[in-house]
């Protein structure tokens, strides 16, 4: 909030600003209600639409302050206290339902005097000025504040606006909207920090707030308070889907070929991203519902297993660490068939990768890059393997031992909004068909020839 609202804290200067009339900093609005419905005079019909304007304009300039209860020509008209409720109710949906993305503006019920002496009830409704996002009403329109009028913002200038507060700053360092540290589970943090830099938290010359500022898991804002991002949430919240819609896995078993609705088991995996990965990972490693094929020879009976426990992980991991968080809604979704296993997870490949490159071996293009990072400084406690490996390897290792169990190359497909991966489960006569297939022959030959020089290389 810029310094000149804060000035309108006091009944004087607010008085003041109101006389003063409408500018850049300051909206009045005369509430008329038609029922419970709230409209105001002058703009009929369309008061959702106007006050997301109002606060959308308002964010993307300096901030400022929407007086209710005081009409155009600075008369206190004041609220019916038995709408009190309804018109608050009201404000707060505009703000988290009509402004994209949400606004967190803060209300305030104020008694100010009217002409005729008497003290009226208002409410002041403060709009902070944007500083990680450009905001646009819900029908895509960015506007700006110019004096007392909302007008659209020229593409030149949103260009500038999206470089300096959007693209500069990732999605994983933005702060949570409406969130502070206490969203964040301090002991979870403290167990990494202590296995991560060998210390206690308590021992840290730094307070805690920097510790989370320092690792990009919290950022402070204009007013000075802490707030936790959205990687921070991520890592270390209780429930980060009540932040972040569909930030869980939804997984779903079917003993038949299709899913048509009637699942033989279904489970919502929720909690921190590294306990996302790990109760997923136990599931397709223990459930009874995952069929292990066993083989007969002059030694006795030999398990195998329906898919590579390497190529688990990788898949997994994969889908979470690089999904699209901003993608409201929408969740990682795992379902396993009798003869296959599909993840789908939220978001296209990234930048201009496809699916040719990653069967070529290019390096990934991470979306979220501290994510990543962070997911190295973790192991899966059943395999002792690193969420995350630096080489970039992952993919074509995921690709070999697949086809070594299934004789099926595994399918990359990029859906635009989502992509998704399916592993084959192994089969009796994998081998015969891969001597069969000249094609998977060769692409497994390759894919295990540039494994096992990438382990020589580490040796």
């Amino acid at each position: 909030m810029s310094k000149k609202t804060m000035l309108y804290d006091t009944q004087d200067e607010l008085l003041a600003a109101i006389a003063a009339g409408e500018d850049t900093l300051l909206e009045l609005k005369e509430v008329v209600f038609k029922g419970d419905q709230v409209r105001f005079a002058g703009e009929s019909g369309r008061a959702p639409k106007a006050i997301a304007e109002v606060f959308v304009s308002m964010a993307n300039t300096e901030g400022g302050l929407v007086v209710f209860g005081v009409d155009d020509r600075g008369e206190i008209i004041g609220i019916d206290p038995a709408k009190r409720n309804k018109l608050e109710q009201f404000v707060i949906q505009c703000a988290l339902d009509h402004c994209v993305p949400p606004i967190e503006p803060v209300l305030d019920w104020v008694m100010l005097p009217g002409a005729d002496g008497l003290n009226q009830l208002c409410l002041k409704v403060s709009v902070p000025r944007a500083r990680f996002y450009v905001h646009q009403t819900s029908d895509g329109r960015f506007l700006k504040r110019v004096g007392s009028h909302r007008t659209p913002i020229p593409a030149e200038q949103l260009g500038r606006l999206l470089a300096s507060r959007q693209l500069m700053l990732p999605f994983e360092e933005r702060p949570v909207l409406g969130a502070d540290l206490s969203a964040l589970n301090r002991t979870r943090f403290e167990r990494y920090h202590e296995r991560r830099f060998g210390r206690r938290l308590a021992d840290s010359a730094l307070s805690y707030e920097r510790l989370l500022g320092n690792l990009k898991l919290a950022v402070q804002d204009d007013d000075d308070a802490w707030r936790p991002t959205n990687i921070g949430l991520l890592l270390f919240c209780d429930r980060p889907d009540q932040h972040l819609g569909g930030a869980y896995v939804d997984l779903a078993v079917y003993d038949h070929p299709v899913a048509d609705g009637n699942t033989r088991d279904s489970k919502r995996v929720m909690g921190p991203v590294t306990e996302q990965i790990e109760w997923v990972l136990t599931y397709l490693r223990t459930s009874p519902m995952i069929s292990t094929l066993s083989r007969k020879d002059a030694l006795g009976r030999i398990d195998k297993p329906a898919y590579s426990e390497f190529a688990l992980q990788e898949a997994v991991v994969n889908a979470l660490a690089h999904r699209d968080y901003e993608i409201a809604g929408a969740q990682v979704i795992l379902t396993l068939f009798p003869d296959r296993l599909e993840i789908r997870n939220p978001g296209g490949l990234h930048n201009s990768l496809t699916e040719e490159n990653l069967y070529a071996g290019c390096q990934p293009v991470r979306r979220n890059q501290i994510l990543a990072g962070f997911l190295r400084d973790y192991e899966s406690p059943a395999t002792g393997r690193r969420y995350m490996e630096t080489r970039g390897e992952g993919f074509l290792t995921l690709v070999s031992r697949s086809l070594e169990l299934s004789g099926r190359r595994p399918e990359l497909v990029n859906m635009g909004g989502a992509v998704k991966l399916t592993l084959f489960a192994a089969r009796p006569d994998a081998t015969d068909e891969l001597l069969r297939s000249p094609a998977n022959a060769e692409h497994l030959a390759r894919s295990i020839a540039q494994h096992h020089q990438g382990k020589s290389s580490e040796d």
